[in-house]
């Protein structure tokens, strides 16, 4: 019997792929689990498996093909028969968006076909699929599918109750206008889905900014003392400005249960552990892992944890469960010289803390100026979930940590 190898859906966000290349060639046989293709989401690289035993008879989608959508036939395994037959010749992306054409109909399976992920989604976005038009193979049913018609279903409500404004993401696309002697890069998959969160981000989420000024000649000591113990005891963990502040503010967000929330349309979640999203700069964009329950770890195992999912971040190595959820987000661009920014919230989470470069400042002492290391932070807060005073707390909290740092270690 044939199996349809498909697309997978291996983030909650990912809504099309890649195909890299085939690890195998028509014909070939294979045993469960061996790797058959490669492919490459917004976030990571990652194998498409052999789900059982046999023969790969047919490659629908050839290697290189970008944008794949979910759930899309992208080959055919089976007992090796159909393989002797000429092979068809595969499609690229644009033709496996109408993949029905691919295999052919079967007459007597039910007039309504669904996806398992499809189904469910339907189930939680309250979406009736009576008369819904799939797009998948052979008019299945696929989770896009049901993504579309949950947006459609909004805007129709929204307009209705209010008649707002057209959202940006319902604008069509003005055509690109290239100067001579420019070039026309096309998006991948990456700053594609950058492009679209950031979007509905600041659409749906509204922000509002608290910044406070900190001295951190104390951390910066206290980062060298630690650094030097390390040293001389042989271990090659070294600390960052950004390591100690991400416990900073792991521990002040612990210390204000009321700021341990995020927003959902059902009702408030409130979080049993601080897991922080550390953005990492990508040459094509940008991820944010996530350090979990990071209020309880030392600065040690945050150092280390920093590190290792850095490194998996620019290997594309991440698994979706290293960049999902979280509650709160640190963003540090101070190593390029910025005094001061703001971030823009990654939903779900309900804060985001952009850290500026460490400055060096004239103050008074005792009646004497003296030179001091000031950075300067600007808190961003998802007013949904959180109340100016809250988010005020938090800083305040946040503050006192940065500036007794031995804190930190207690």
């Amino acid at each position: 019997m044939a199996i349809d190898i498909v697309m997978p859906a291996i983030s909650p966000t990912m809504v099309a792929g890649k195909l890299v290349r085939w690890h195998v060639a028509v014909g070939d046989k294979v045993r469960k689990g061996d790797l058959l293709a490669e492919l490459e989401t917004d976030k990571a690289a990652m194998d498409i498996e052999a789900p059982e035993d046999g023969v790969l008879e047919k490659i629908v989608v050839a290697a290189d093909t970008a944008d794949v959508a979910v759930e899309t036939v992208i080959g055919v395994l089976g007992d090796g028969e159909a393989a002797l037959a000429p092979a068809a010749e595969p499609v690229s992306e644009p033709a496996a968006a109408a993949a029905d054409t691919a295999s052919a109909a079967v007459e007597d399976e039910p007039p309504m076909r669904i996806s398992p992920l499809a189904r469910r989604l339907a189930r939680e976005l309250d979406v009736g699929v009576d008369g819904l038009v799939g797009t998948g193979p052979r008019g299945r049913i696929i989770a896009q599918d049901i993504r579309e018609a949950a947006e459609r279903a909004a805007t129709q409500t929204a307009a209705a109750a209010s008649r707002p404004p057209a959202p940006l993401a319902a604008i069509a696309p003005t055509p690109a206008i290239v100067p001579p002697g420019a070039r026309l890069e096309p998006h991948g998959a990456m700053r594609r889905t950058i492009a679209r969160r950031l979007v509905e981000a600041k659409q749906t989420v509204p922000h509002f900014y608290l910044e406070a000024g900190c001295r951190v000649d104390a951390l910066l000591a206290l980062r060298a003392d630690l650094n030097a113990a390390q040293a001389e005891s042989g271990s090659e963990v070294r600390f960052t400005v950004n390591d100690l502040l991400v416990k900073a503010w792991a521990l002040a967000i612990s210390r204000v249960p009321a700021a341990m929330v995020t927003y959902s349309d059902e009702g408030m979640i409130h979080h049993a552990s601080v897991d922080i999203g550390v953005a990492v700069a990508l040459d094509d964009g940008l991820i944010t892992p996530i350090l979990r329950d990071a209020a309880r770890l030392s600065p040690g195992a945050i150092a280390i944890g920093a590190r290792d999912a850095i490194e998996k971040a620019r290997a594309g190595q991440l698994m979706p469960e290293d960049y999902t959820g979280g509650l709160a987000g640190i963003s540090n661009l101070g190593m390029f010289g910025v005094s001061s920014f703001a971030a823009i919230i990654n939903p779900p989470q309900s804060m985001n803390l952009a850290v500026g470069a460490v400055e060096t400042e004239l103050a008074l002492r005792d009646g004497a100026p003296v030179e001091v290391k000031r950075l300067r932070l600007t808190l961003s807060v998802d007013h949904r979930a959180i109340d100016g005073a809250v988010g005020a707390k938090v800083l305040r909290e946040l503050k006192r940590l940065i500036e007794t740092p031995l804190l930190l270690m207690a």
